[in-house]
């Protein structure tokens, strides 16, 4: 059983399917070939932060490392005392340690879920999820090649993304909010478009003239 969205854009159009129990042939259309499939290629352990995710650890880092150098400098008779300011600095620490930690659980949940494709006539982002019913469901986001969509390849620590699509509503692909967002992207993606991208491969030129070199061909 599946669900399809169609999401027109000015460059594109991107189909969105969501499917139970799939396999390969559910996901390719006839006659459709499969030219080369792989994953992220880093990212998917633990401790494999990606791209601006450093950004928001080092900020809780350095945001808590001032707040403690403050503690030599709090009056030990004042009402909001060094022993009070203690218990306050270490509950902030904590805090800051959690949100690093749920951080790089959401990363490593979505990078790990994450499977791509390129065919003959598509680039395909297979992205395997709960949905609200708690049920596991496969998330296809297709992106037809085009001769005048304006691929690219984004600069990205570690490894460099390429984007295949642009969707107008992430909503449409985010279970539980953890879809194919993660911390490691730029901050301000996905307020009103978001790119579709083939996130950190170290062999992303080459894909990106196996995509061209198919659009050209279409």
């Amino acid at each position: 059983m599946s669900e399809t969205y169609c999401i027109g854009t000015q460059m594109q159009n991107i189909t969105v399917i969501n499917l139970d129990h799939p396999d390969l042939d559910d996901i390719l259309d006839c006659g459709e070939r499969l030219l080369w499939s792989g994953e992220p290629g880093y990212g998917r352990r633990f401790l494999q932060p990606v791209g601006d995710e450093w950004k928001i650890h080092i900020g809780l880092f350095v945001g808590a490392l001032a707040m403690w150098g403050t503690l030599p400098f709090i009056d030990t008779e004042a009402r909001f005392g060094r022993d009070a300011a203690v218990w306050v600095y270490g509950a902030f620490t904590i805090a800051c340690i959690g949100i690093s930690f749920l951080l790089a659980c959401q990363r490593q949940y979505v990078l790990q879920n994450l499977a791509y494709l390129i065919t003959d006539r598509r680039s395909v982002i297979c992205r395997r999820g709960r949905n609200w019913r708690f049920g596991v469901r496969l998330y296809v986001v297709s992106c037809p090649h085009s001769d005048t969509f304006p691929y690219s390849v984004i600069s990205s620590r570690p490894y460099p993304m390429l984007q295949v699509g642009t969707l107008l509503s992430e909503d449409l692909v985010q279970p539980f909010g953890l879809g194919l967002s993660h911390p490691g992207h730029p901050i301000l993606w996905g307020r009103v478009t978001y790119p579709i991208t083939l996130d950190y491969m170290p062999n992303a030129q080459t894909l990106l003239e196996l995509v061209q070199s198919c659009a050209r061909r279409d």
